[in-house]
């Protein structure tokens, strides 16, 4: 079978270890997957990936639709060749991103009329036009298009995405299966939506166990809401979730936001919010956030983190040079940042792994909450 989750504990609710076998290798979860939004990492070169710890990638059909397009990532051997990855890939379908567009997309039972990002005027993308892509393209694991509502709390809103998310998730769980399921060679996911309502929540789930979907994501979170909304979300879908399929949670990436999905029973995740960090002078820690940016780091001659074994601060770049580097625009400073911040969140993955096998959990939950509070601290 080229596609199978076997948890390594039977929950339906709680932190858990398993593997996640694809087409191009298998993934140790939870797991976090770095972000290649258009095709290419930020500030990463594929190469330094598994490295770090990484072992699957996650990038966006649309944007690799509106450019290069799909016959020219075709031509150069498909996502992975163009990717210069050899490992799993998820692309995501791009509902979250034609619908934070606002003002310039237009909804309709159908799909969306979004602005091209690239060429101007409005593309119509469809379910089947995001399962013909992702088809076409050819990751390991494919998401359905959904309707992200951007007022989680706006019941009215909530309710009439799920009612469109189950209509197109539908129509491509028929086009998948025409496809052979996963023995195409691809899997394909899809996401519960509801908002912050328990029986839409519920009904959304419900109705998405019946299509036989391979894997299943949390979405409408990770929308500009705060942890503890967050939180809900997840609590109010993993409980419908069944235990022997993969569970997502789309675009978290905070470190306590990551442990507490673990605590509910979250496998898998992904956001740029480590890389987009790093790019911007804000590193991981142990002991909290570092604003590199800050004046008390003018002449520190420590590195990043002095307790680090990442390339980044093993390179010996002292703070107080990476701030400079920072105020003159130079290259190297938002590179070694968003090194050590990707090598910061797989770590933090693998030490999740180890802690729930060791039955340590909770410890480690401990020491990132104190790290990091519902309100981000600075260390310096």
């Amino acid at each position: 079978m080229p596609f199978h989750f076997n948890p390594w504990e039977e929950k339906g609710i709680g932190p858990r270890t398993g593997s996640l076998a694809t087409p191009h290798g298998k993934v140790a979860t939870p797991a976090f997957m770095p972000v290649a939004t258009r095709g290419m990492l930020r500030g990463i070169s594929p190469a330094r990936v598994r490295p770090l710890g990484g072992e699957i990638l996650l990038s966006n059909a649309f944007h690799l639709a509106a450019r290069p397009g799909v016959e020219a990532i075709q031509a150069m051997g498909g996502i992975h060749k163009f990717l210069g990855w050899n490992g799993p890939i998820l692309t995501d379908s791009g509902g979250f991103q034609v619908f934070s567009m606002g003002a310039s997309s237009r909804i309709h039972d159908g799909g969306v009329q979004v602005e091209h990002p690239v060429q101007g005027g409005f593309l119509d993308w469809t379910p089947e036009l995001a399962f013909r892509t992702q088809a076409s393209l050819g990751p390991d694991i494919a998401m359905v298009l959904d309707v992200c509502p951007p007022r989680p709390g706006d019941r009215d809103e909530v309710a009439s995405a799920v009612k469109r998310t189950l209509s197109w998730s539908r129509i491509q769980a028929d086009l998948h299966r025409a496809r052979g399921g996963i023995e195409s060679g691809q899997a394909l996911f899809a996401i519960v939506q509801g908002g912050t309502f328990p029986d839409l929540r519920e009904e959304c789930a419900r109705a998405l166990l019946d299509s036989g979907f391979d894997g299943f994501a949390v979405g409408g979170v990770s929308v500009g809401e705060g942890h503890e909304a967050m939180m809900a979300g997840v609590d109010l879908s993993i409980p419908w979730l069944p235990p022997d399929k993969i569970r997502y949670l789309m675009g978290v990436g905070a470190p306590r936001d990551l442990v507490e999905a673990v605590a509910r029973g979250v496998d898998l995740f992904d956001c740029v919010f480590p890389t987009r960090s790093g790019r911007f002078g804000t590193a991981l820690t142990w002991k909290g956030r570092l604003h590199l940016l800050n004046a008390r780091f003018k002449a520190d001659p420590s590195p990043i983190d002095p307790d680090c074994p990442c390339e980044a601060c093993a390179s010996g770049v002292p703070r107080g040079a990476l701030r400079a580097g920072f105020q003159s625009k130079e290259l190297l400073p938002p590179i070694l940042v968003s090194t050590h911040n990707l090598h910061f969140i797989l770590d933090l993955m693998a030490r999740m792994r180890d802690s729930i096998s060791a039955g340590e959990f909770e410890e480690l939950r401990a020491r990132v909450g104190k790290a990091y509070p519902a309100e981000p601290v600075s260390v310096g």
